[in-house]
Formats: structure tokens, C-alpha cells, sequence
């Protein structure tokens, strides 16, 4: 079951959770890590990505963000937010721009 979130109050949707899975694809597999987030509008900023989602990212910009449920926002304590996005580098830091975004829960 997924609930539609409008990309620009993400930060608003991310109560209580501490982190993201970054999940990129490359030429072989995919490649997940787990990065703390800033959240601005449409916007995620994430720091320590790694050469590996570095890499898939300057190959294929289109990632996927993860959230797991968090019992500290009490009315989506069950969901999951993922996000879909185009990711960029600056310096060492990946910028998202977030073009979806739902919450997800198993049916």
C-alpha cells in the first residue's frame, strides 16, 4: 500500500527517522549504503557515499532512497518513505533532487 507524498514536504514526512538507504545502480549490480540526511524542499543532501554509489551515480543518475519505519512518528510508525530522484555530486557530498515520493507499507 503506498500513500503519495509531495516531493517539495519530504522534510515534514521524516520525523524520527535517522537515516536513508542510498540504493544506486552500476553497470553489474546495484549498490546500497546508509547515509544521514539533510532535507531542504525538494532537496537531500547526503555526506560519506563511498566510491562505489560515487561511481554508479556519475554513470546513472536515477537512485532510490529508502527511510525504514521509525516508532517516533506515531501516525506512519509502519511505513517506509522511498523516494526516486536524480542524484549529482558536489565534492564528496551527493545532492538528490526528488521527483517522487511515497509512503509504503506492506499490503
Amino acid at each position: 500500500m503506498s500513500i503519495g507524498i509531495e516531493p517539495s514536504h519530504l522534510a515534514d514526512r521524516l520525523v524520527g527517522r535517522e537515516f536513508a538507504y542510498l540504493v544506486t545502480a552500476g553497470s553489474e549490480r546495484s549498490h546500497v549504503v546508509a547515509l544521514r540526511c539533510e532535507v531542504s524542499g525538494d532537496r537531500v543532501t547526503m555526506s560519506g557515499a563511498g566510491r562505489s554509489a560515487s561511481a554508479n551515480i556519475a554513470a546513472n543518475a536515477r537512485v532510490t532512497l529508502v527511510w525504514p519505519p521509525t516508532p517516533h512518528d506515531v501516525e506512519n510508525r509502519n511505513y517506509s518513505v522511498i523516494a526516486d530522484g536524480l542524484a549529482s555530486m558536489n565534492g564528496d557530498d551527493v545532492v538528490v533532487l526528488i521527483g517522487s515520493a511515497v509512503f509504503h507499507r506492506p499490503a
